[in-house]
């Protein structure tokens, strides 16, 4: 059911995936009234109930809750383990199991669309960080709608989390528009990658492409040659030039470059050493 972006490295570009940006940002169809065992609408429908009575405003007020550094309970079916055991193959074997909640980051949650009716639809965008499930706020946001009073008959059958009859919800349509740096409007699809080989061009971006977001430091012609062959590299603060708003500290990783030529050189680790001052420590060369 998911598509959108999915970042591709080949050869030693491999090696720098950890220093791209774990935020994503995501397009996604909520279809309320209905749940599912997956969580999205490719799996077998648990409820089904009509809610008619929920309004837009209520939706945007149940979705601006999840936004901050919260605890999120990932879907039953998952590839989170649990005992060392991958949480969907518990549910394929009908084991009766409880997966704990796991602290997300989500920056940004808007309501693009709303469509009212029986089973209302709420197109929304989600800027998160990684291991964020949009399934579980599709669920989640289903649990916050609770049904009033004077609507609680004996075919209500969906209580959340505090005991309280809700709409639910789940994942009808998923689309990731972004993966850190790389967008949907700047990647390819298969077919279009087949037509620029088949041209005699290449569809790959540079390494240093996707490192943009990181600070970077130009290093004398002596420090750039003691740094390439293992040496220590003592550095003050204001010589790294800053690429906002990231902001180093230690431990994190900046690009180093040659004096002579703008050629990227590999990533270094900053450590601090004293005040205002870095030392260059772990190396991974281009």
């Amino acid at each position: 059911m998911a598509t959108g972006v999915l970042t591709v490295a080949v050869g030693r570009a491999t090696r720098f995936l950890q220093y791209l940006t774990s935020e994503k940002e995501y397009k996604g169809v909520i279809r309320l009234g209905i749940t599912t065992d997956t969580d999205d609408i490719t799996g077998k429908i648990r409820t089904q109930d009509p809610v008619s009575w929920v309004k837009e405003k209520a939706v945007h007020i149940s979705l601006q809750r999840f936004i901050g550094r919260i605890d999120q309970f990932p879907p039953r079916v998952s590839a989170i383990k649990k005992d060392g055991v991958r949480c969907y193959k518990l549910v394929r074997a009908e084991k009766d199991f409880e997966i704990a909640p796991r602290r997300v980051q989500i920056e940004q949650i808007d309501v693009q669309k709303f469509v009212e009716g029986n089973y209302p639809e709420v197109t929304i965008r989600v800027v998160c960080g990684g291991g964020t499930y949009i399934r579980s706020i599709a669920r989640e946001c289903g649990e916050a709608l609770v049904v009033p009073l004077e609507r609680v008959d004996s075919t209500c059958n969906l209580r959340n989390r505090t005991g309280d009859f809700c709409a639910g919800g789940t994942l009808a349509e998923l689309v990731r528009t972004r993966s850190g740096i790389f967008t949907i409007t700047n990647s390819l699809n298969l077919d279009e990658i087949r037509v620029q080989v088949e041209g005699g061009h290449s569809p790959l971006q540079s390494i240093e492409s996707m490192l943009q977001h990181l600070p970077f430091l130009e290093l004398s012609r002596q420090a750039a040659q003691r740094w390439l062959h293992g040496g220590i590299v003592t550095i003050l603060a204001d010589e790294i030039e800053y690429v906002e708003p990231y902001k180093p500290i230690r431990g994190k990783p900046i690009r180093i470059y040659h004096p002579s030529s703008p050629e990227l050189l590999g990533i270094a680790q900053v450590d601090e050493q004293a005040h205002n001052e870095f030392v260059l420590r772990k190396r991974l060369f281009i």
